[in-house]
């Protein structure tokens, strides 16, 4: 028995594990599929050719690389909250996988915002940006966002919404909220949380290009292991550490 007093392997907590599973390497499939086929599928052609326009024709491909990045990369280390729920919920087992999926959804809602906005970004601000770059020293870029992101890991923000990540039944009792919309406010608040925790993480998926899977993989697994990891907050603030001094080192090697 465990926490909660529910087994540790009944039906409902397997099938939630294994729904989050598939809908993650489904994901993984799909932008696997995309990155290997150069867009010769008819969807792929389709996507890749929105990409590579600008401006309005881009945001739709763009956002939906984007979902299906955060999707692949996130929806794992959302594992162990939506496991949490699942045990929480055993008093509404009548409707206990519609509360479950409301949950998720809430959770990958949260994500679906942000590709929204990371894809209007970038569909609309990577020209100017790029044009503005060849101004500035090759390595400032790079540097520039390392640093931004080693410097975040170091934030009372940060902190905060990662203590919540690690902690989902602190989570749960600040919260909670009955019923399935409540379910999937819930999931929205934490999909919110787990942004505030990860997005400069995921924001170097501009040092190798998006659909970079092996690097999508990396930040995944660092993601995930800074989420459920013992020690976690050691690694991340080495982490941020890293990065800080690597962003730092790259800009400064201009100069030297």
């Amino acid at each position: 028995m465990n926490a909660v007093g529910t087994p540790y392997l009944d039906r409902p907590r397997l099938l939630s594990l294994g729904g989050v599973l598939m809908i993650a390497l489904a994901a993984w499939l799909a932008l696997g599929l995309l990155s290997a086929a150069g867009g010769h599928t008819g969807w792929g052609n389709a996507l890749s050719r929105s990409v590579a326009l600008s401006g309005v024709a881009a945001w739709p491909g763009l956002t939906a690389i984007w979902l299906l990045m955060s999707v692949a990369m996130m929806l794992p280390t959302a594992a162990p909250v939506i496991d949490i729920y699942v045990r929480l919920s055993r008093r509404i087992e009548d409707r206990r996988a519609a509360h479950v999926t409301a949950f998720a959804g809430g959770y990958l809602g949260a994500w679906g915002l942000l590709a929204v906005a990371a894809g209007g970004a970038q569909a609309f601000l990577s020209e100017p940006i790029a044009a503005r770059a060849t101004t500035l020293p090759a390595a400032w870029p790079a540097g520039g966002i390392l640093l931004l992101a080693g410097l975040y890991q170091f934030t009372p923000l940060k902190q905060a919404c990662l203590t919540l990540c690690r902690n989902p039944l602190t989570f749960f009792m600040s919260h909670w909220r009955d019923g399935i919309g409540g379910a999937s406010r819930m999931g929205l608040h934490h999909g919110a949380v787990c942004i505030g925790c990860c997005w400069a993480l995921m924001g170097l998926m501009f040092l190798s290009g998006a659909m970079n899977l092996a690097w999508m993989a990396t930040l995944g697994l660092v993601m995930l292991l800074e989420k459920t990891a013992p020690g976690a907050g050691r690694i991340g603030r080495l982490l941020g550490l890293a990065m800080a001094l690597a962003g730092a080192g790259l800009i400064l090697s201009e100069y030297v």
